[in-house]
């Protein structure tokens, strides 16, 4: 099946492009194109119609961890590349603008309807104990929704869940909502973070860049 990638990029925002022309040119070294993909913002025309077409609970993504409307914009960015895949009838990998490939993927990467194939980014998880496609194993959830690919039978599953499930974009990746989510090791793709337009400073401090003693600085999306 036909593969396209996105990079997620806040257009106006020099720190985003600057990010995404990196995550570009690292996966140009493995003979990956990548296109930036013009992120939703809270600042974006219609944001507010888009939250109630989506039927998202603000609720929902109020944690200690992120901005609840800067949760909701990144939501809305995935969730437009879900319906991406379906609309082209192809797999779809999503990639956030902090990540950058470290190595290429197998030609021909046999997985059910979505997979992860990034390296956690925050927070306690567990490595796979095999090579190559398996069960999500690093946690019951993508520990970072920067790096998967979906499918058009489970992007359409996912925009239909999310109208009665709603939580930030890595926690609703989960397998109690979505038992076939699997996962790619060794990973492919990693995250180097020095700002963030979406966590608080509690969120930054689980970031494991923060606690290898990197700044990570709050900047507004």
């Amino acid at each position: 099946m036909k593969r396209e990638y996105f990079v997620i990029t806040i257009l106006d925002n020099p720190q985003s492009q600057q990010s995404a022309d990196r995550c570009i040119a690292s996966a140009e070294r493995y003979g990956y194109k990548v296109e930036k993909f013009n992120a939703i913002t809270p600042r974006t025309e219609g944001f507010e119609d888009m939250v109630e077409e989506a039927n998202l609970a603000i609720d929902q993504f109020s944690t200690k961890y992120s901005r609840p409307e800067n949760a909701l914009a990144c939501y809305l960015s995935h969730r437009a590349l879900w319906q991406k895949s379906v609309e082209l009838k192809c797999e779809v990998m999503i990639l956030e603008h902090d990540a950058i490939f470290r190595d290429r993927l197998p030609p021909t990467l046999a997985f059910d309807k979505c997979i992860t194939v990034g390296e956690p980014s925050y927070g306690m998880y567990d490595a796979p104990n095999s090579l190559g496609v398996q069960p999500l194993t690093q946690k019951e959830y993508f520990k970072g929704a920067h790096a998967y690919i979906v499918k058009p039978n489970g992007a359409q599953d996912l925009l239909e869940t999310s109208f009665d499930y709603n939580r930030p974009t890595d926690i609703y990746l989960n397998i109690h909502n979505f038992p076939y989510l699997e996962e790619y090791y060794p990973w492919a793709v990693y995250v180097d973070d020095h700002y963030t337009t979406i966590q608080t400073y509690e969120g930054i401090q689980a970031k494991h860049n923060f606690q290898k003693g990197r700044i990570i600085d709050l900047v507004e999306a």
